[in-house]
């Protein structure tokens, strides 16, 4: 069958939610593909960059200093799978 493979870029600062709610944060993730050059790929008003969704910042304090780190790397992974799960599903089938 026909296909056509297109590189997937992901980008992700993290930002300020909220200057009226105290320090929320969050980590916005941005998706692109490869084939946009560059120049047009940074040019935000440009629109080849679209949204995806936020990640979560989290200072985990529920668990001890030991465990943070590894639960840090659970709640990114988990939430980069659910954010995620849609172009896994599309990659897999196709569209």
């Amino acid at each position: 069958p026909d296909a056509t493979v297109a590189p997937v870029i992901f980008a992700s600062d993290k930002t300020q939610l909220s200057t009226f709610s105290g320090d929320k944060q969050g980590w916005p993730i941005y998706l692109t593909i490869g084939n946009i050059r560059k120049p047009v790929r940074r040019c935000p008003s440009r629109g080849a960059m679209v949204l995806l969704g936020y990640l979560p910042v989290a200072k985990l304090q529920c668990f001890r200093d030991a465990e943070r780190s590894l639960q840090g790397y659970r709640l990114f992974h988990y939430a980069m799978r659910e954010l995620l799960a849609p172009l896994r599903k599309a990659g897999e089938r196709g569209v």
